[in-house]
């Protein structure tokens, strides 16, 4: 089964005074394995960006994507 990897990136912090902005990227993936392999070099965090990561199934007409969210 193919997989698709959704990383899930998150600038700007209330704190300082910024407003949130999210951007969402989709990478297609040969494997679940390849899929938590990749995941893990996305895995990294600053005080003004988060990160999150996770792999599901891809869907027969899903292609790879970034959006703003």
């Amino acid at each position: 089964m193919k997989y698709m990897l959704i990383i899930l990136i998150t600038f700007g912090s209330p704190v300082i005074g910024e407003k949130q902005k999210t951007f969402e990227m989709k990478i297609p993936q040969e494997s679940k394995t390849q899929c938590e392999k990749s995941a893990k070099t996305f895995s990294f965090g600053l005080p003004i960006m988060k990160m999150e990561t996770r792999c599901v199934p891809r869907r027969e007409d899903e292609d790879a994507e970034m959006v703003r969210t």
